[in-house]
């Protein structure tokens, strides 16, 4: 934790990104380690799971229950595997899942971000260009608000509006970008630090969903520190010419309202996108689907009962309208026997009081007759 230390001086937004990244790095690191260490329940845990699933899959091998076949055993391996390696060492969990997550969406932004960036600041990082932003935004507020005098006290005039928007364009820019990506990345370790469980959950298909519940939201935390970063580097563009304009007024001792206002709202709109780019990662982590999910939701909306996971691999070798036809005759067989069972059949009565001999009952017609195909056009 002392390796984290800053000094307050480099700035809020520096403080802020830097200090955030490296206590989230630390956090994945000793929270999966002290999980995956020897003393940890976790261990015992796994290694029940474990004989389990392989006592489990030995029997349906053998007998075939559900129709499993031999060539099942090289996939139920390949995760066995897989899972064992990212629950018992560090680095391939840090290269695979930690580095991924937080790392990737820095450099993706800085890719898409590079040709704008080359044009107004080739050698700067966006850190350093968003405490620029900051220090210079809440120098232009002391600025405008020393300029209004005794006006600002009572906000009368264009002088204390502009200088209130300039305050409050720092702040916002301090929250809705280090803030929203401070944030971010802090998901990003919480998520890593328990990532064993979710990942040793993906054993069995009853906790299955748990492990894609996990995955999506470290995705969505992943998509929103990329639209943080990028919509972040975009804003500075944006926001570069109007700063430089009021730093040559201030050399120049000109006060304009008018650009304190435009470079304050610039930073409003920029913080507006960034709550819309959070929601968008949001739906875009929700679409995730494993391979078979599809296959089983399909299945319950059309009322069938969801196939085993051996069964999953025949589903999906059908073409879609093998799929299609297979479904519209068990919906067939289940209509034409509820056709067949008929209306309940009234008990056989004479009216009485009349004498005639009592009504009798219709006969039932031929499958044939009660029987259509419904129709499938227009």
């Amino acid at each position: 934790m002392s390796n984290c230390s800053i000094s307050p001086e480099a700035g809020a937004v520096r403080a802020v990104l830097t200090s955030v990244d490296c206590h989230t790095h630390d956090i994945a690191q000793r929270g999966y380690l002290a999980l995956t260490g020897a003393g940890s329940p976790f261990q015992a845990a796994l290694t029940i799971a474990l004989t389990l699933y392989v006592a489990v899959a030995g029997y349906r091998l053998v007998f075939a229950p559900d129709g499993a076949r031999l060539s099942d055993a090289p996939r139920m391996a390949l995760k066995i595997g897989a899972i064992l390696a990212l629950v018992t060492s560090w680095s391939v969990f840090q290269t695979l899942v930690f580095d991924v997550a937080a790392g990737a969406p820095v450099e993706i932004s800085r890719i898409i971000s590079a040709p704008g960036q080359a044009q107004f600041a080739p050698d700067a990082d966006p850190i350093g260009r968003l405490q620029t932003a900051y220090d210079q935004l809440s120098t232009e507020a002391a600025r405008f608000s020393k300029a209004a005098g005794p006006a600002a006290a009572v906000n009368v005039g264009p002088l204390p509006g502009a200088a209130r928007a300039l305050s409050a364009a720092s702040g916002t820019l301090l929250m809705a970008n280090a803030g929203l990506i401070a944030v971010a990345d802090i998901a990003i370790g919480v998520m890593c630090a328990v990532g064993p469980v979710f990942i040793a959950l993906f054993l069995f298909a009853q906790t299955r969903g748990l492990f894609v519940g996990w995955l999506r939201a470290l995705l969505a935390a992943a998509m929103a520190s990329l639209t943080a970063w990028a919509l972040a580097v975009l804003m500075l563009n944006a926001l570069d010419p109007w700063i430089e304009t009021l730093a040559r007024q201030r050399s120049e001792n000109v006060v304009d309202p008018n650009t304190a206002v435009t470079a304050a709202f610039i930073v409003f709109v920029f913080a507006a996108g960034q709550a819309a780019l959070v929601i968008a990662g949001s739906v875009v982590a929700l679409g995730l689907r494993l391979p078979g999910e599809r296959q089983v939701a399909a299945a319950s909306v059309a009322g069938v009962a969801a196939p085993s996971e051996s069964a999953n691999g025949l589903r999906e070798a059908m073409s879609r309208p093998a799929q299609l036809a297979e479904q519209l005759q068990w919906r067939d067989q289940r209509k034409a026997r509820s056709v067949l069972a008929g209306p309940p059949v009234a008990p056989r009565a004479a009216i009485a009081g009349r004498g005639r001999p009592a009504e009798r009952l219709a006969e039932p017609q031929r499958i044939g007759e009660l029987y259509r195909r419904p129709r499938t056009g227009a």
